[in-house]
């Protein structure tokens, strides 16, 4: 599927370069691997002429509350995703149709300002007052021309898309269909047409919703600057799109996107399935059974005698011990994972020691979905299985039991023996550890 799949994006990049398949480079694609046919796509359709002189515009000045303890200490564009930034996936998508790619970030968003620093193909723009979508579009005024492809900095989608996205006539849209359409922006389709937008309806008209890519025009901003402020005190986009209805629309193929934590493994998921499996220059010690496709780290050490499942991604520096299990699930840069522990669907910040024997269960007792806590509301993962989400810094004694749906906050320290049943926000007394060792 992976191989179809990236195949695919070769030849509709070879049909933007006006080429003919030789059968040498069909050859030489063929002898790559999975990654590197998908990045080599990627290049192919980056040196399009027809779509390289466009700009591109990124909104990654959201806070991503809904993702804490992780987006405590990291942006929501910082992310990682096959161990690469959720920020620096959506910037090589957007390249495909454009020379030029600006993100509007927030000034404290040091972590993003500092991975792309000097980089020549990325230009900040700041949004200094969260005051909604439209407001951060509109701090690009005066350096955007002309057409331009516009992404929400929480979505993904291939590169491919966003080529056929950039194709159509200005002002434009991207469709997806979701089995929930009442929980986003849903479309309302006349023929290849959106004739509205519809947030989060009660009884949706389609199951369409609107993916968050755009190709727009500048003179969206004088657009923006009439609009008056929503009952939430914000300025939003939706709201000037449907002064300029209709839009023409793309239905994407694939799409991701970052709303809740469990989102997270679905979009490293779409990852590894679009662009290949990502494994660095890692010490695969003896008896590490290593299934595809995931992503591995430089420095990582896995093994002796482990288990990596597919759609996991291991960091950079991480050591995966011996009689270990990881399924479907991401482990930042610097964790240990100590023998005889299994992390199931979970995600586990970085720098963080997971003591031998502990266990991040995935699976409820009666089989029921899985439940997190959000903003002070449970909210319904879907997920039949769903493990912890585990900030950074957090230290874990031997032969702990994390139940499923937890959150630990970043930097604690977890007693040996613990059962965590609840969300561990506060740090849980260490007394009787201490007299135990003393």
């Amino acid at each position: 599927m992976l191989k179809r799949k990236v195949y695919k994006a070769f030849v509709f990049a070879i049909e933007y370069l006006n080429a003919v398949l030789h059968p040498k480079v069909v050859s030489y694609f063929d002898s790559l691997s999975e990654g590197s046919k998908a990045s080599y796509s990627v290049l192919l359709l980056s040196l399009s002429p027809k779509l390289s002189s466009m700009q591109a515009v990124i909104l990654a000045a959201g806070a991503g509350t809904r993702l804490e303890p992780v987006t405590m200490t990291m942006s929501k564009g910082m992310v990682p995703l096959a161990n690469k930034p959720m920020l620096e996936w959506i910037i090589e998508t957007a390249r495909v149709a454009s020379d030029k790619v600006y993100a509007v970030v927030r000034r404290d968003q040091t972590d993003i300002l500092s991975y792309f620093k000097g980089r020549q193909d990325v230009e900040f723009i700041y949004q200094d007052k969260p005051l909604g979508t439209a407001h951060a579009l509109l701090q690009a005024k005066g350096r955007v021309k002309g057409d331009f492809i516009l992404m929400n900095g929480d979505i993904l989608t291939t590169p491919e898309n966003v080529a056929k996205l950039a194709e159509l006539p200005a002002p434009a849209i991207a469709g997806f269909p979701m089995p929930n359409p009442q929980d986003f922006g849903v479309l309302s389709i006349d023929g290849n047409k959106a004739v509205e937008i519809n947030e989060k309806p009660a009884k949706p008209k389609s199951d369409i919703i609107n993916a968050g890519i755009y190709k727009l025009n500048d003179s969206i901003f004088e657009l923006i600057e009439r609009l008056g402020k929503t009952a939430r005190g914000e300025y939003e986009l939706t709201d000037a799109l449907n002064d300029i209805m209709p839009l023409n629309c793309h239905i994407l193929s694939g799409w991701a996107h970052l709303t809740y934590p469990w989102d997270i493994l679905e979009a490293n998921r779409f990852v590894l399935d679009n662009w290949g499996q990502q494994i660095g220059s890692a010490d695969i010690r003896p008896g590490a059974y290593i299934e595809q496709p995931v992503a591995i780290g430089d420095g990582a050490i896995i093994g002796p005698n482990c288990h990596i499942r597919a759609y996991s991604s291991i960091g950079q520096g991480c050591k995966i011990g011996n009689a270990v299990e990881i399924k479907n699930s991401i482990i930042m840069p610097n964790t240990f994972v100590s023998h005889l522990s299994y992390v199931g669907d979970s995600i586990i910040g970085r720098n963080c020691n997971i003591a031998a024997g502990t266990i991040f269960a995935n699976l409820r007792l009666d089989d029921k979905t899985v439940k997190m806590q959000i903003k002070g509301k449970v909210v319904d993962s879907g997920r039949r299985k769903l493990g912890a989400l585990v900030g950074d810094g957090v230290r874990f004694g031997v032969n702990c039991t994390v139940m499923p749906g937890r959150r630990i906050w970043p930097s604690l320290k977890i007693p040996p023996c613990t059962i965590i049943k609840n969300d561990v926000t506060k740090q849980p007394s260490l007394k009787s550890w201490k007299r135990i060792l003393t």
